[in-house]
């Protein structure tokens, strides 16, 4: 088994461990996607969700990681994209399947309890100068420099490229494309980490245009609380955006003038992507999602925050018309999504749907 494929397999536990601390990591006043008060979690009806949650994701992922183990080091396509998307697919499917299940669960239970949002709730002014702030968007700018700088090494090192420059590689580490060398092959790691400075950016851009969650029984912490999370999601985002950047462009140059083989390169780049999601793994598991830990930390009351649960179809499509926020917090998972009910969203999202068909047309029209 390469070393690609361990890394491969480490990313995908990584990511298992994720989804099974998802319940866990969730506002206390959000319990399988219902608003509910946080004593519910406690509740003896409740609790056994989370630990069977937990056991079928770590049961789906080990599922995954064997699937990978198997099929990947045969080397073909077939076996490597049916390993992949096991691996990838069974952990996730199998995550929101059961939250569905147990989300059903709570709404039952809440409707026995009637557990409901207080009328009134006490308001409190909040400055934003007082509470911790994403990164200005302005960072962002870095990936500028990383592009520059690739692409003037990649004009100055084209003497030194070969003729026929490989592309692609299997899992075995074996060459199984090149690309015959010119300049727009020699600018590819510019435009990739072109391509990527702008996701990037889109997503620290999400970040800065979220709707901020406050808890009304607790609106000072749970806006304290938002703002570390979102402020160490940002910084986590951009270093390990850069990083990537960076990694994959010297990795390219470094297999292509035969420093380091492709699947060196791979493994890598596979590495690189090990050290982006162990610090976002990090800062889920320890403010919570959207700062719910902490929040629960800070939160004396036990009362039920603003109920908006109407909005949230399935649990993870957020549609609210009267809601001019582009981005909100998930309900489960780490990280934000979008608001379907708002049409400056979709716009958005089809801007960055045309970049992102239009570096694949680049990039294909680059490997001939």
């Amino acid at each position: 088994m390469t070393g690609i494929i361990i890394s491969i397999i480490l990313v995908i536990a990584l990511e298992g461990v994720i989804l099974a601390a998802t319940p866990l990591i969730m506002p206390p006043t959000e319990c399988f996607t219902v608003t509910v008060p946080p004593s519910a979690k406690s509740d003896p009806r409740i609790r056994p969700l989370f630990r069977t949650h937990t056991v079928l994701v770590a049961i789906c992922t080990a599922i995954g990681m064997e699937c990978a183990a198997i099929m990947l080091p045969k080397g073909d396509d077939i076996s490597a994209t049916v390993g992949m998307l096991v691996a990838t697919i069974l952990p996730g499917t199998a995550s929101f399947a059961y939250m569905l299940h147990a989300r059903a669960r709570v709404q039952a239970i809440k409707r026995e309890e009637g557990w409901t949002a207080s009328a009134s709730h006490t308001a409190a002014i909040i400055s934003d100068e007082t509470i911790p702030q994403p990164l200005p968007l302005a960072w962002e700018l870095l990936h500028v420099v990383v592009v520059i700088v690739l692409a003037a090494f990649g004009l100055l090192a084209y003497d030194r490229l070969p003729d026929q420059i490989p592309m692609h590689a299997g899992f075995d580490g074996v060459v199984t494309d090149y690309a015959e060398k010119t300049f727009l092959v020699a600018m590819f790691p510019a435009l990739l980490a072109a391509f990527m400075g702008i996701a990037f950016a889109f997503t620290h851009w999400s970040i800065l245009n979220s709707k901020r969650p406050v808890d009304p029984e607790a609106p000072a912490t749970s806006a304290l609380a938002y703002g570390q999370y979102a402020r160490a999601q940002s910084i986590v985002m951009l270093v390990g955006g850069l990083l990537l950047s960076v990694t994959i462009g010297a990795a390219f140059f470094l297999s292509s003038m035969g420093v380091i083989t492709l699947g060196s390169a791979g493994l890598v780049v596979t590495i690189a992507a090990i050290v982006f999601v162990v610090p976002e793994i990090w800062v889920s598991l320890h403010y919570g999602q959207a700062g719910g830990r902490l929040a629960g930390e800070l939160r004396s009351s036990d009362g039920v925050a603003r109920d908006d649960d109407e909005h949230w179809a399935l649990g993870i499509f957020y549609v609210n018309r009267d809601d001019p926020s582009i981005f909100v917090p998930k309900r489960f998972g780490s990280g934000w999504t979008l608001n379907c009910g708002c049409p400056t969203a979709w716009i958005a999202i089809g801007l960055f749907a045309l970049v992102t068909i239009a570096f694949v047309v680049a990039s294909l029209v680059i490997a001939g």
